[in-house]
């Protein structure tokens, strides 16, 4: 027919070849009744595919009425502010101002050991002479350097000067009920005890353990972190606890990821107690701290046992040690409320006790501070 040979003869328009539509135009995107059979007209020759995704777009957006997504930390921006009877709301806003004891000084809490000249006083002229009462800090360092029997002393000496004292054991059983002849860590504490105050058994039962307790807070027996803090929380809330030995702070988390996240926990209620704590650390392999900088950052107070190598025949001379041999020492990584020693110092167990006490051997223009 005529108009066949018209349509056949009748040269193309620019766009895809052997497709009608307007110059230009890709696939699909003719005049509406020029799009493929079976395509609906009023989509223009839109692709199905294209077609369904933009239904389903339109579905989520509005047709399913779904709300718009936002970031669900700005939720507690929303919504009208609470009103003045609230109460929690204005007693948990501090106003500086008001305080009539603004400006403290930091008292210490002496522990006859080389933990008193870690710290120092406001002016730097004198040591601390004890650990800095009311703060939770950290005594880091490898096994067998005396950490846990410094511990001992401190806690039987405190206790003995009419403080309240409590003994958190989670490395071990504390006392040998099955009578295997072991001596126990109950035993060596006092013993350790008993040689740090000069009392006798009888004495020491009277003076100083009637002012002790002790938590058994071991994990293999199933005693979880939210165990421990309910006992803890009893504990330093019915007995009036003032300081607390914690031997150790990892063991109470076995899997060593939330020791920095307990240790915040554990210092803000001590805070708001007035407890002084003194948490015994492990480190690893690298000589670090389990925990990291995280628990460094979280204590009010570090002390790091490490071993210093004499690397040269001057610093050996130094030190008053042999050229190459390695020499236990302690440092004060940090303390928020206090000036700290600045050099580090060379440590001794004492005999007996085998407590840690500053060496004769430190050197003398790193010599300690006296005491206040």
């Amino acid at each position: 027919m005529a108009n066949d040979d018209q349509n056949q003869q009748q040269p193309q328009q620019p766009g895809m070849p052997g497709m009608p539509g307007m110059p230009g135009m890709m696939p699909g995107q003719g005049m509406p009744g020029q799009g493929m059979p079976g395509m609906n007209p009023m989509m223009g020759g839109m692709n199905p595919m294209m077609m369904q995704m933009m239904q389903m777009m339109g579905q989520m957006a509005g047709g399913m009425g779904m709300a718009p997504q936002f970031d669900a930390s700005a939720a507690p921006f929303q919504g009208e502010l609470s009103k003045d009877e609230d109460s929690g709301l204005d007693a948990d806003i501090i106003r500086p101002a008001t305080f009539d004891d603004l400006i403290r000084k930091q008292e210490p809490l002496p522990t006859g050991t080389v933990l008193d000249h870690l710290c120092l006083t406001e002016d730097g002229k004198h040591s601390l002479g004890g650990l800095p009462k009311g703060c939770t800090m950290a005594l880091v360092g490898p096994p067998g350097k005396g950490k846990t029997r410094t511990t001992l002393g401190t806690l039987a000496r405190v206790a003995q000067s009419g403080t309240k004292v409590a003994f958190v054991v989670a490395e071990e059983g504390f006392h040998d009920k099955a009578g295997s002849g072991r001596d126990d860590l109950g035993s060596r504490m006092t013993k350790i005890g008993m040689s740090a105050t000069g009392l006798s058994e009888a004495e020491f039962r009277k003076q100083v353990l009637e002012n002790m307790w002790v938590i058994e807070s071991q994990y293999h027996r199933g005693q979880t972190w939210d165990d421990f803090i309910a006992k803890y929380r009893y504990l330093v809330e019915k007995a009036g606890i003032g300081f607390v030995v914690i031997d150790s702070l990892n063991m109470l988390d076995p899997s060593k990821n939330k020791t920095a996240d307990h240790l915040s926990t554990l210092k803000t209620y001590n805070h708001e107690q007035g407890v002084t704590c003194l948490c015994v650390g492990q480190i690893k392999d690298t000589g670090a701290p389990v925990g990291g900088e995280a628990m460094q950052h979280t204590a009010d107070a570090v002390f790091l046992i490490e071993e210093m190598g004499l690397s040269s025949k001057e610093i050996a001379s130094e030190w008053g040690g042999k050229y190459r041999e390695r020499i236990d020492i302690i440092r004060a990584v940090k303390c928020v409320s206090s000036p700290t020693f600045p050099h580090p110092i060379r440590i001794e167990q004492k005999p007996g006790t085998g407590e840690l006490l500053v060496s004769a051997l430190q050197p003398a223009d790193k010599a300690v501070l006296p005491l206040a």
